[in-house]
């Protein structure tokens, strides 16, 4: 019996418990269509989108709404309907945004545009691929929601020689793109290739962890059924180890190449992209198809019926959640994303948006809801970070209020994983302390740079 070579990277991570075998089994299911979408204009990195619509028009699922503000990408209608008044509504990271509200219309006039397949689409030329993508409001589907056709024009005198399709999924609880993998592999596979070409890249290798072994029997299936030409494809199984699924440990783990601090993984030759934005590019470029829907794991003690579910972006999350059965009673907490990296919301009367991958609702009290200690000096977090910083030294300074001397204790280099925060036995909220930290220093570097 052969057996499979497990990558890895280096120092740090921590290995907290799955929590994923109660959906984990659940193959996607469809959310059916809501009575109304409240679609932020804010729904990823750059500036907000600039509506092309206004109160009353009649709007058919898939016709644009929205046109991209710069360096952001555009908004689609995700239900046929009529738009209601562009207004401020909440929104699950940024408190109040301006909204398109689309209330859902019935009738032949609101059947939704349809989207054929471009027969010529793989022999596309790089501009034409990149434009359908743009056009198709596509972003980053693994939580940072950075514009995919922005991660694909490469600026001048960078060059990359590989891929990297990002299946990991390593936070406990969410199986989306797990379940996907399973659901459209050829997808996967397609939209991973359709980048590789943009890019000008021979290798792409397709990172999942070690417990998702049908996902990657899956892939592996389906890479057989078409040619890939001169392009390398790789399935290459992780180690289960959190954060496994983060750029920088991702690319050390498949390659070896360690990513300078804030630096780029294009500043060692590589490129990455999540599974789920795999399948939309190949969507987008082989049908013109955009962005409107998404896959969310919906799970937690909190939740009747945990599910995979795919749901029109602007979905309201009062609505998922009626769908999986309601909340039970003596749920306490409720996270946008997973545990380790997720965020926590106030209420349920918000959208889904486009880099928003789980639900979770939990029970019980909160890990800092009864108060936190002083370090005591153990060295854990120091152990845990895969990065190498100090997240001791960090919540002592901040503490003593004097974020802005924490720059030479790595503040501005975390990415906020949560490892510190895990292992911590004085329960102390190191991610948050990280989060002053950071937001002192470039309130800082702001000021400096404007006088």
């Amino acid at each position: 019996m052969s057996t499979v070579s497990l990558h890895t990277f280096g120092r740090g991570g921590v290995h907290p418990d799955s929590h994923k075998e109660a959906t984990s089994w659940r193959p996607i299911e469809n959310l059916p269509t809501p009575a109304e979408v409240r679609l932020p204009l804010i729904q990823g990195a750059g500036e907000p989108a600039e509506p092309i619509v206004k109160k009353g028009d009649l709007v058919r699922r898939g016709q644009k709404i929205a046109a991209a503000g710069k360096n952001g990408a555009p908004l689609h209608a995700t239900i046929s309907g009529k738009v209601k008044p562009i207004d401020k509504y909440p929104h699950p990271t940024h408190v109040l945004s301006q909204t398109i509200v689309i209330a859902r219309q019935k009738g032949e006039e609101f059947e939704p545009l349809a989207f054929e397949e471009d027969p010529a689409w793989r022999a596309l030329p790089t501009g034409e691929a990149l434009a359908r993508i743009e056009e198709a409001g596509i972003v980053g589907l693994g939580g940072a929601a950075f514009p995919t056709h922005r991660k694909l024009k490469l600026p001048p005198g960078v060059d990359v020689d590989t891929l990297i399709v990002n299946g990991a999924e390593c936070e406990p609880y969410l199986t989306a793109d797990f379940r996907l993998m399973i659901a459209d592999p050829e997808g996967v596979l397609e939209g991973s290739l359709a980048m590789a070409r943009i890019l000008g890249v021979k290798h792409v290798i397709v990172g999942i962890e070690a417990d998702k072994a049908a996902a990657r029997e899956h892939l592996a299936e389906a890479a057989q059924a078409f040619a890939t030409g001169d392009i390398r494809l790789e399935i290459s199984t992780c180690a289960v180890r959190y954060p496994q699924g983060a750029e920088k440990q991702l690319v050390t783990a498949l390659t070896g190449r360690v990513i300078p601090a804030r630096a780029l993984p294009s500043a060692v030759g590589v490129v990455v992209q999540n599974v789920a934005t795999a399948s939309a590019v190949h969507q987008a470029v082989r049908c013109r198809r955009p962005l409107l829907d998404r896959v969310l794991t919906v799970t937690g003690p909190g939740i009747e019926t945990p599910r995979n579910v795919r749901v029109p972006i602007g979905t309201l999350l009062s609505d998922v959640v009626a769908y999986c059965g309601g909340m039970k009673e003596g749920t306490t907490r409720i996270v946008a994303g997973g545990p380790m990296m997720g965020r926590a919301l106030p209420r349920l009367d918000l959208p889904v948006v486009k880099g928003m991958n789980g639900l979770l609702l939990l029970t019980g009290r909160g890990p800092f809801e009864d108060g936190f200690g002083p370090c005591i000096q153990c060295g854990r977090c120091l152990e845990a970070c895969p990065l190498g910083l100090e997240p001791d030294q960090v919540s002592v300074w901040v503490e003593a209020g004097r974020p802005l001397d924490t720059e030479r204790f790595g503040a501005l280099d975390c990415y906020e994983c949560g490892c510190c925060t895990y292992v911590c036995p004085a329960v102390r909220p190191l991610v948050q302390f990280m989060q002053v930290a950071k937001s002192a220093l470039r309130r800082a570097e702001s000021v400096k740079a404007q006088a």
